[in-house]
């Protein structure tokens, strides 16, 4: 394979070699003192938005950010992204997940969650959309007690805006813990519920084998030595009938009617028994969905970024083996899949306390297959 050279977007005339199948831009390169980045959301206009989550690093610095000339810019302000005394409700404590939905409002998924900090406090677990134009925060909704867990990691969202009056906001929780889920809110109310709660779909896969970087790695939840849990990534249909999912540590999705999962009528029980299995796919941290009916994956053990089509066919887009490190948060807009690569595999409490992460993390796009 040869190599290509594409300049890194917006900012600079640099040229960063990238290997690939295609062009890949690279249109944000990260280093310190701006921390480790996931989560990623792209609006209408080609507007980027970065999350910064603190579940590894309780760094100091924002954890909301636009992609403004190349370089992240705290959003919507200082005060509601970097840490603060005030009320959790009122600033984001561990961002993961970020989702646009079609009127340009980003969906923000705070998992609450501080390296070194047991506690998930009430209200630093919630959900905020935020008015992409006028930076106005639209809706709170906290993960209130029992659903709310020190041991559930909130890692990806889809907001559903045909269910319920003012929509459904559906999250993936891959669990700090051995407790693995998706949970459910119902955005008029604020009303939420937990299901499918350590069902086979949203756990991890037993005996489950990958390779990182060239070596294999065994799951085993004792002694983690990869970025590892269940229910994780999320994509939601184009006609938002139907939610897919996929556990981190696993390659198999799965997916479920919305109007099932949105109603409150529907026992724990007909949600399990209505669950379909939809094929394997490569073993993959977060989704990302188009208009057409296509699936993308960053594919952790290949380096690679592929994409699923509504008939189930699989392309192969990009390929890095040096760049492509754990490709974390994808993101489709206009053509378009970005991604973000957060080096999540090299952290120290995965490597026997030796940080191998090596900045600056990068964030590129490149174009989708056309069908």
């Amino acid at each position: 394979m040869k190599s290509i050279f594409t300049s890194v977007l917006l900012y600079s005339t640099t040229f960063l070699p990238v290997r690939a199948q295609q062009h890949v831009e690279v249109i944000a390169s990260i280093a310190a003192p701006a921390p480790d980045m996931s989560g990623i959301a792209v609006t209408s206009s080609n507007r980027i938005f970065l999350s910064f989550p603190r579940h590894a690093d309780n760094h100091q610095s924002f954890a909301l950010a636009e992609l403004i000339n190349g370089k992240p810019v705290a959003f919507p302000s200082a005060a509601y992204v970097y840490p603060s005394k005030k009320p959790y409700h009122d600033w984001l404590v561990s961002p993961h997940g970020l989702y646009i939905d079609k009127d340009d409002v980003l969906w923000i998924l705070d998992d609450g969650k501080r390296a070194g900090i047991k506690e998930i406090p009430e209200g630093a677990a919630k959900v905020v959309a935020i008015d992409c134009r006028s930076k106005k925060i639209l809706h709170t909704l906290e993960i209130p007690k029992p659903v709310l867990s020190d041991n559930s990691h909130y890692n990806d969202l889809r907001v559903d805006l045909t269910h319920g009056e003012k929509g459904t906001v559906y999250i993936s929780n891959s669990g700090f813990g051995e407790h693995y889920s998706i949970i459910v809110i119902d955005i008029a109310s604020g009303k939420t519920r937990e299901v499918l709660i350590n069902h086979y779909s949203t756990s991890p896969e037993a005996g489950f084998m990958g390779f990182l970087e060239g070596r294999p790695h065994v799951y085993n939840f004792s002694k983690q030595t990869f970025p590892s849990g269940g229910a994780d990534g999320l994509a939601l249909s184009t006609d938002s009938q139907t939610l897919y999912w996929t556990a981190i540590t696993g390659r198999k999705m799965y997916s479920l009617p919305t109007r099932l999962l949105s109603d409150t009528g529907i026992s724990n029980h007909q949600l399990a028994d209505s669950v379909k299995y939809e094929g394997e796919h490569p073993a993959c941290d977060g989704l990302a969905e188009d208009e057409n009916g296509n699936i993308f994956f960053g594919a952790f053990e290949q380096q690679s970024i592929i994409q699923r089509s509504a008939a189930g066919h699989f392309d192969l887009l990009a390929h890095d083996e040096k760049n492509f490190v754990w490709p974390d948060g994808l993101a489709y807009r206009n053509g378009y899949i970005y991604v973000t690569l957060g080096q999540w595999n090299r952290l120290p409490s995965l490597n026997g306390n030796r940080d191998l992460r090596k900045p600056p993390y990068l964030v590129v796009r490149l174009k989708t297959k056309t069908n």
